[in-house]
Formats: structure tokens, sequence, C-alpha cells
């Protein structure tokens, strides 16, 4: 229902980029990089726990999963792996300005 919502207007959508970023995040349950970063790090744990069980369960399809879905896994597990470097990076980077 929420999915028809957002996506049966997306020629709106697109005339507002805010409302699109607020209606992604809503759907996809994405929180903003500060959003990550601004309880001491707790919620930039709770999401990288989410993106490795998301990890595992694409590599799982990778190997077990019909010829189609299996190379779709492989290009989203690369893209959680880039994901959760990039939130590793930008952890280090914080933690070596607060030094």
């Amino acid at each position: 229902m929420e999915n028809e919502k957002l996506y049966g207007n997306l020629p709106a959508l697109e005339q507002n980029p805010e409302q699109t970023s607020e209606e992604l995040a809503k759907l996809f349950d994405y929180p903003s990089i500060g959003e990550l970063f601004s309880d001491g790090g707790r919620r930039l744990e709770d999401f990288r726990a989410k993106l490795t069980a998301t990890r595992d369960e694409l590599e799982r399809i990778v190997r077990y999963g019909r010829r189609d879905e299996a190379d779709s896994a492989v290009r989203a597990v690369r893209a959680v792996e880039v994901t959760l470097k990039f939130l590793g990076d930008l952890q280090n980077l914080r933690a070596g300005a607060k030094k």
C-alpha cells in the first residue's frame, strides 16, 4: 500500500526532490548520515548490523538461488559492502577528528 502511494505519484515526487528523499527514507527506513552519528554511534551500529545481515542473506542467494537471482544478488552484495566500508571510513574519520 505504501509503495503504491509512493510509486503511483512519481512525476509529482520528481518535481519536489526534498519530498522524494523524505518519502524514500520512510519507505526504506534509511536514516540520514547525520542521524547515524547523532546518538554516540548506537544507531550506526544497529544500521551496520542490518546491512551485515542483508549481505549474509544476499550471499545465500548467490550460493543457492536461481541464476537470475544470483546475478542480481552479486551486484547487491557489492553495493552493501561498499556501503559498509563507507560507514566504517566515516566512523574512523570521526574518531580521528575527536582525538
